[in-house]
């Protein structure tokens, strides 16, 4: 099993290639813009999916690239489906994400709360986790989660965008720190943090 990170955009957006070493197959999370690094390690790998925590323009402005060089199908909670399609709400003129077009992207799986993902010899489990947005998901793997903008390092996600609810949020975190035993987190920006860390020193914790 290998985790590539790869820093990209004017946000510096966390997306991950997770790749099964011993049958190839991989899935991508989170692929911001279309970076040189990027498209060479995907070339590399049999790309089964793409996996949306949101459909933020941070988090998707390479989904169109990938798609046409693989036959990798793209993931997200039906609440994602708008803005994937091109929805104002997908930040992409807040977010200045002018140096490229926006491609709109159909979804091919739809996910929510349960449902599990397998490529290779590996499962992926859905945690349907609203508050930065109400499609956004967790996706949970043998002992780390891939978690969006969720959850940061001693932070969380801005729930002041469209469709974002810091209830939501608070609900989202009750669920994550109830799961048995730590995780290794992998946020969708800043470095990765631990489920216990964040169980003691994330500001949401009182709130839990």
């Amino acid at each position: 099993m290998s985790i590539l990170k790869f820093e990209i955009g004017p946000l510096s957006t966390n997306c991950y290639l997770y790749i099964d070493d011993k049958t190839g197959e991989a899935v991508v999370i989170d692929p911001a813009f279309p970076t040189e690094k990027l498209i060479e390690n995907i070339k590399k790998v049999n790309l089964k999916y793409i996996l949306l925590t949101h459909a933020h323009a941070d988090h998707i402005m390479s989904v169109s690239k990938i798609k046409e060089l693989t036959s990798a199908k793209t993931v997200a909670h039906k609440c994602e489906e708008k803005r994937l399609l091109g929805d104002e709400s997908n930040l992409y003129e807040a977010l200045g994400c002018y140096d490229m077009p926006y491609a709109s992207q159909n979804v091919d799986v739809f996910v929510d709360d349960g449902d599990v993902i397998e490529f290779g010899t590996k499962i992926i489990t859905v945690l349907h986790t609203p508050g930065h947005t109400d499609g956004s998901v967790c996706y949970m793997s043998e002992n780390f989660i891939f978690c969006g903008d969720t959850v940061f390092a001693g932070s969380y996600g801005r729930t002041d965008f469209k469709s974002g609810s810091y209830s939501d949020l608070i609900d989202s975190f009750h669920k994550l720190f109830c799961l048995q035993g730590d995780y290794l987190l992998y946020p969708g920006h800043q470095g990765s943090t631990t489920l216990n860390d964040e169980r003691n020193f994330n500001p949401l914790s009182r709130y839990v």
